[in-house]
């Protein structure tokens, strides 16, 4: 009896030491994956606060790159104004001398009124696109794109006690280790710890699939009711993409703003093409009216010739056709030419005719010019191959942009998906709660709800209005063009008539500046003046020192 009591006694004694040596180990296991637990969901926490605050640095840099571009936009606008004003403020051209022809001077003005409407438009796009972006940016920094700081409940839910291991089954309690306990739970709640790739021998060793602590299971489902309850989402799941949720609501509100930005671009070259062109119709009038001098002016044709034609260079892509806009640039040269016809000292009748021809293709030029920039600066419905093309600039391949100035506008929009190699920890511990990674939307349905975005910004005829106002500005423009070329054939009509002009200053001829004369007529001496030969008789007198009379002799 005495054997049996000590094999007893030693038997108890084991299995005790056993029990209290499992014990002691799976507590320990326990408490230091409680431990782990903790610390990875404060550094889980970390990283994300620490990803959430470059996702504002991404909202602020995309808003700065749109607000500094608009500022040199308003920069470069307000010096066209100044330079415009100092061209317009003389009123007209030859101050100390009778003024150039009508025609030169409507070529002259129509592109001041035109630089003036341009460069006012870039002043009010540039202004909304500026401010719109900074509201947007200023909108999600202050009720979007949030730090996640955890809340005191949040940490509360994911730490543990010490004493919480009693409440734990007897088997996890008593659990031997290293056997295998692979087996369905009552409630088939398997598929655990999965997630990781691992080779075969050690996904024999760890606890996956059934085999995980009942703590494990418990803490997945409380971790996934609202743990991580400051990261929140504010977009429906049909809205979000594979990209970061700022990312996508960013690209959406970027459509409020965006046309402006392009056609703010557009309109600085809009407006300085027709500076160029009113600056040089400018020198034609005061190098012949006032200095005479004709080689001088043709020295200025040429570089302003050769600026227009490298600013078309800079700002349109080739491929678009025949380059129709080149020729726009040649109106300096005819309308250079017919104006020292208009100079020669003797008239001629067939000399007449060629200035007539070299003014009306100097019109027709602009006409045909401004048609072509319509025509340039409308939106494309197919996307450029820039487009999407990282390293460059980027904009989604739905915006509708005139494609010919696609690499003069600058655009960068967030990208539509996160490259190999990255991660959207925020994202990640909000789908975990969840408890299911969330499913982006097909592609069919992708395209179609951000096109239907794009025509909604875009406005019921299918435009945006900053694309109206600048389209506007250039069929006014065409107008104009065509105003004063009928303008110009009422003139050609008159010609050689009592009236040649619809307006006289009082006691002065119908062309305010010097006379021309025709050669002398056989048997006769005095030489005839163009268009008073007819009604007041020749002028006498002109081979003296009247010859190159002035307004002061002909007012006296």
């Amino acid at each position: 009896m005495a054997g049996v009591e000590i094999g007893a006694a030693a038997a108890a004694v084991t299995a005790g030491s056993v029990g209290m040596g499992l014990f002691s180990y799976n507590r320990g296991n326990y408490l230091f994956d409680q431990k782990n637990h903790y610390t990875r969901f404060t550094a889980g926490l970390n990283m994300a606060i620490a990803q959430m605050g470059i996702y504002k640095q991404d909202i602020a840099q995309l808003t700065e790159l749109t607000a500094t571009r608009q500022d040199c936009y308003h920069g470069i606008a307000a010096m066209g104004l100044t330079i415009l004003t100092a061209i317009y403020c003389p009123g007209r051209v030859g101050l100390h001398t009778p003024p150039p022809p009508a025609w030169l001077m409507g070529l002259m003005f129509v592109n001041i009124a035109g630089c003036y409407m341009f460069l006012g438009l870039t002043l009010w796009l540039a202004m909304h696109a500026s401010m719109r972006a900074n509201t947007a940016a200023t909108h999600m920094l202050t009720r979007f794109v949030r730090l996640p700081i955890p809340s005191q409940g949040m940490l509360d839910k994911a730490r543990k006690f010490g004493s919480s291991y009693e409440e734990q089954p007897f088997k996890e309690v008593f659990r031997v280790p290293f056997t295998k306990h692979q087996r369905a739970g009552p409630n088939k709640d398997g598929g655990h710890n999965e997630d990781v790739e691992v080779d075969a021998a050690a996904q024999k060793r760890s606890r996956h699939g059934y085999d995980v602590p009942a703590w494990y299971r418990k803490e997945k489902a409380v971790d996934n009711n609202d743990t991580c309850e400051s990261i929140g989402s504010m977009m429906p799941l049909g809205a979000e993409g594979e990209a970061p949720e700022h990312f996508e609501a960013y690209r959406e509100l970027q459509l409020e703003w965006f046309p402006y930005d392009v056609y703010a671009r557009l309109s600085i070259f809009l407006a300085f093409m027709h500076l160029t062109h009113c600056w040089a119709y400018m020198q034609i009038g005061h190098q012949l009216a006032e200095t005479r001098a004709l080689f001088a002016c043709a020295i200025v044709m040429l570089p302003m010739f050769v600026l227009q034609q490298v600013i078309l260079t800079l700002d349109i892509i080739p491929g678009w056709g025949l380059p129709i806009h080149r020729l726009g640039p040649c109106a300096l040269w005819t309308a250079f030419f017919a104006a020292c016809i208009e100079y020669e000292r003797w008239f001629s009748s067939s000399t007449q005719g060629v200035c007539f021809l070299l003014v009306y293709a100097s019109y027709a030029i602009e006409i045909v010019y401004t048609l072509q920039l319509l025509r340039l600066c409308r939106p494309a419905c197919t996307a450029p191959e820039v487009v999407e093309s990282p390293g460059a600039s980027w904009w989604p391949g739905e915006w509708r942009l005139p494609t010919a100035f696609q690499h003069a506008i600058w655009l960068v929009a967030p990208p539509k998906k996160l490259e190999d190699g990255q991660v959207d920890i925020v994202a990640e511990l909000r789908d975990a709660q969840r408890d299911a990674p969330r499913l982006p939307p097909t592609e069919a349905a992708i395209t179609a709800e951000r096109r239907l975005d794009v025509h909604r910004a875009l406005g019921q005829q299918g435009e945006s209005a900053a694309w109206f106002n600048v389209k506007s500005g250039l069929v006014a423009m065409v107008l104009a063009w065509v105003f004063m070329t009928f303008g110009f054939t009422i003139e050609v009509i008159n010609q050689g008539t009592a009236h040649p002009s619809l307006l006289n200053a009082p006691g002065l001829p119908n062309n305010a500046r010097d006379p021309r004369y025709r050669p002398a007529k056989p048997g006769t001496h005095e030489p005839v003046e163009v268009g008073t030969g007819g009604v007041y008789g020749p002028a006498r007198g002109v081979h003296t020192s009247k010859m190159h009379r002035r307004l002061a002799d002909l007012a006296a």
